[in-house]
C-alpha cells in the first residue's frame, strides 16, 4: 500500500490534470456555441464569415492538441506504477515532471522548459523519481530568477547521472527539507545546489 505522501502526490497530480481538462472542455464548449450561432445566422440568410469559421476551427484544433498532451502526460504518469523497469530514463522522467507541473507553474507565472538532454538511465522506482523531480520543480518555482523561466535537463555528468534545474534565483538556498532529502536518498540520489542551479545527482549510478 502506498504511503500517505505517495497518495497525496498522486491525488494532487490527478486534481491538477482534471482542472486542465475542464479548462480545455470549457474553451471547446465556447467555440461549439460560436459555431452554433454562426449556423443559425446562416439559416437566417446572413453570409458566413470564413475568417470566423477558420478562427473557431483553429481554436478547437489547439485545444484538441492541448487535451491530447495532457492525457499523454497522465497516461505516462499512471504507467510509472507498473512493475519496475530495469532503469529509469531521466530525460523522459524530467519531461514528464515538467508536463505534470505546468499548471502550477502558470498559476505562479513561471515558465517551465524541458530541454533536450541525454537519456541518463538510473536504477530506481519511476513513480518516486517523478515525485522527486516534481517536488524539486515546486521548490524551484518558489525561487525563480529574473527571467522566471526554469529549465530542466538530464545529463550524464562525470560525478553521475543528474537532472539539473537552472534559472533559479542565485541567492536561493538548497531546499532545507528533510523529507525531500530522504526521498532523494531512497532513490540513491542527492540534492546539490551550485552556481548552475539545483541538481538531483545519482552518484556512481
Amino acid at each position: 500500500m502506498p504511503d500517505n505522501d505517495d497518495l497525496r502526490f498522486f491525488g494532487a497530480v490527478c486534481a491538477s490534470v482534471s482542472h486542465e481538462l475542464k479548462n480545455v472542455l470549457a474553451v471547446m464548449h465556447e467555440q461549439a456555441g460560436l459555431l452554433g450561432d454562426l449556423a443559425l445566422m446562416a439559416e437566417r440568410g446572413m453570409p458566413l464569415d470564413p475568417c470566423r469559421l477558420a478562427a473557431a476551427a483553429d481554436c478547437l484544433l489547439k485545444q484538441i492538441r492541448r487535451g491530447d498532451a495532457i492525457l499523454t502526460h497522465i497516461n505516462n504518469f499512471a504507467h510509472t506504477t507498473d512493475p519496475p523497469a530495469p532503469s529509469v530514463n531521466l530525460a523522459k522522467t524530467a519531461a514528464l515532471a515538467v508536463g505534470l507541473c505546468r499548471r502550477r507553474a502558470e498559476m505562479r507565472q513561471v515558465c517551465l522548459a524541458a530541454e533536450p538532454g541525454e537519456a541518463a538511465p538510473v536504477a530506481g522506482d519511476p513513480f518516486l523519481a517523478v515525485r522527486l523531480l516534481a517536488a524539486c520543480l515546486d521548490r524551484a518555482m518558489d525561487a525563480p530568477g529574473a527571467e522566471k523561466t526554469i529549465r530542466v535537463a538530464a545529463r550524464n555528468a562525470p560525478h553521475g547521472p543528474a537532472v539539473t534545474l537552472t534559472g533559479l534565483d542565485p541567492a536561493a538556498a538548497l531546499p532545507d527539507d528533510d523529507a525531500l532529502h530522504a526521498l532523494a536518498a531512497s532513490l540513491g540520489a542527492r540534492l546539490c545546489r551550485d552556481a548552475a542551479g539545483l541538481s538531483v545527482v545519482w552518484p556512481g549510478a
